[in-house]
């Protein structure tokens, strides 16, 4: 075979390796973002269902608890098209979208779609924002993140108390998720921002792919931002999300990480 053949070749097995390589990332990310937003979803279902089992709910509970069920359902399929989107980080050509919608509304519904599995768990959530804090970010994307904070938060926490706040600060907003479980080791603050990368301690055991905070820190970037875990006060994870009040307009693909490489923007991690 002449050598421009040769040469010709390996450059599609190489373009092929990249090909098969991101759709296995995608697959990864997709099993991830899909399976968090159903925890609140079987929660509901099994609260309805007991209920009814039980002849102790009014129509009107059944209706609020449907309302709520609905929601849920609205905001999977929501996730479900972002992870259109999801898909073309590996590809550096994410698109982002900026609304101005109200923060604090936001982090207080994320809140309520895990009252009930936090309740189940004993586990005390409180939301400390002000009545109302106008950004202009990607919705979705938010939602996306701090989906994934609030559930890695109620699932790592060894059973502690979750706070979640956020303040504006400078044109920066600050948007804080804590718990009181075992905390990330600091020798581990560099490397879990990797693709498939997690830190949970010597000998836990963990589910997953290793993707969330890989996702978290995309979309972060993404809107001119950053995400931070340090030790909190007492004990605990304590994850920081910064972004600018209002993020530029996106009229074309926002930037990303190269898929593989972690941002020197993101510091500390914890198992998403």
């Amino acid at each position: 075979m002449p050598r421009d053949g040769v040469e010709d070749l390996q450059r599609r097995i190489a373009d092929l390796t990249v090909a098969v390589a991101a759709r296995d990332t995608f697959i990864a990310v997709a099993a991830h973002e899909l399976r968090n937003p159903m925890t609140p979803i079987i929660g509901q279902i099994e609260l309805l269902l007991a209920a009814v089992q039980a002849g102790r709910s009014t129509p009107e509970q059944i209706a609020q608890r449907l309302q709520r069920l609905e929601r849920l359902m609205r905001h999977y399929m929501k996730r479900a098209n972002v992870l259109l989107d999801v898909s073309r980080i590996t590809s550096g050509n994410l698109q982002l979208e900026p609304e101005a919608f109200d923060l604090a509304g936001l982090l207080r519904d994320v809140a309520s779609d895990y009252d009930d599995m936090a309740r189940r768990q004993g586990i005390p959530v409180t939301v400390a924002v002000p009545g109302s804090l106008m950004v202009t970010w990607d919705r979705l994307a938010l939602e996306q993140i701090m989906d994934n904070l609030i559930s890695n938060a109620l699932k790592y926490g060894a059973h502690s108390p979750v706070e979640m706040s956020a303040a504006m600060e400078g044109g920066q907003v600050r948007v804080v998720v804590r718990d009181g479980g075992p905390g990330i080791a600091e020798a581990d603050r560099e490397r879990v921002f990797g693709r498939f990368e997690r830190a949970v301690g010597q000998g836990v055991r963990r589910s997953g792919f290793g993707v969330g905070l890989w996702v978290v820190g995309q979309l972060a970037v993404a809107m001119g931002g950053m995400v931070a875990v340090a030790d909190a006060p007492g004990g605990g994870a304590l994850l920081t999300l910064t972004l600018p009040q209002h993020a530029p307009a996106l009229s074309q693909s926002a930037p990303v990480l190269p898929p593989s490489s972690a941002s020197p923007q993101l510091k500390g991690a914890v198992d998403l």
